[in-house]
């Protein structure tokens, strides 16, 4: 696992022991559907699988499957613009950083009260407790840092300095995990509508204005399938600027050095 390309970004997290992995698995496979098996339960499934593997459909993936629809060159993150658009920058991006401090200082009121209501003496030294793990320290200045096991959650891993608090207070295991799935659920769907979900929905925008659509990825292997992508551009770079005429508004242009000319292949707004 450690030597897991994908998983490079979390590659000191593993070795240092940063993840409860049976956590991980039995959030991997939580079910909250009534039946043990539909279309619902598949796809959440699959998500939450691609985004712990870091493998979830970012632009740069979508490049590479899609060579002929997407621009040619490394394209930025569509929400800062300081970084390329993969799964290792999702969490960290400057963007996510008031989300993040916002889901942590909620989380940490809710595991208070959650852990409480499930004991049979309240302990005194519970909220002390939780307020001095790595997890819930929102004193990060701008973005989040890659260190910090918010960023696993992020990416629907699980911190041991979360589970910790599970296993030193709640002794019975079926309970433990019961609870564990009631508050980790919450937390991760608190997490994929404030990040993932609207970063989503921004990339979708940005597709749209370069006439991207469902139907033309649903038929393009098809098309495609028996033709070589198109080789590397050295030449083409992709910027991006805040332009005079739309104020407010960041425009992205691709251009192609063509020796003494610059090209301007197409430009976006987002």
């Amino acid at each position: 696992m450690v030597n897991n390309k994908a998983l490079s970004p979390i590659k000191q997290q593993i070795i240092d022991g940063d993840i409860d992995w049976t956590f991980t698995n039995e959030w991997l496979n939580f079910n909250d559907q009534d039946v043990p098996c539909n279309a619902k339960l598949s796809k959440q499934q699959g998500s939450r699988i691609k985004k712990c593997n870091f493998i979830y459909p970012t632009i740069d993936i979508q490049q590479r499957n899609y060579p002929r629809l997407y621009p040619i060159g490394s394209i930025p993150c569509i929400e800062c613009a300081n970084a390329r658009d993969d799964n290792t920058h999702v969490g960290l991006c400057k963007e996510h950083s008031i989300h993040i401090k916002n889901i942590l200082i909620r989380a940490a009121h809710d595991l208070h009260d959650l852990i409480m209501k499930n004991t049979k003496d309240g302990n005194s030294i519970l909220e002390e407790t939780i307020k001095n793990i790595s997890l819930f320290n929102t004193s990060f200045v701008d973005a989040l840092p890659q260190s910090h096991p918010g960023y696993l959650l992020i990416h629907h891993l699980v911190p041991s300095d979360l589970t910790k608090i599970f296993i030193i207070y709640i002794n019975d295991k079926k309970l433990r995990f019961s609870l564990f799935s009631k508050f980790f659920s919450t937390l991760m769907s608190s997490i994929d509508a404030l990040i993932w979900t609207r970063r989503a929905s921004l990339v979708k925008q940005w597709e749209s204005t370069l006439s991207i659509t469902k139907n033309k990825k649903r038929f393009y292997r098809k098309r495609h399938k028996n033709r070589a992508p198109p080789p590397p551009d050295p030449g083409m770079a992709v910027l991006m600027i805040i332009s005079p005429i739309f104020v407010g508004r960041q425009v992205i242009i691709y251009i192609r050095d063509i020796g003494l000319l610059i090209e301007i292949i197409w430009g976006s707004i987002i």
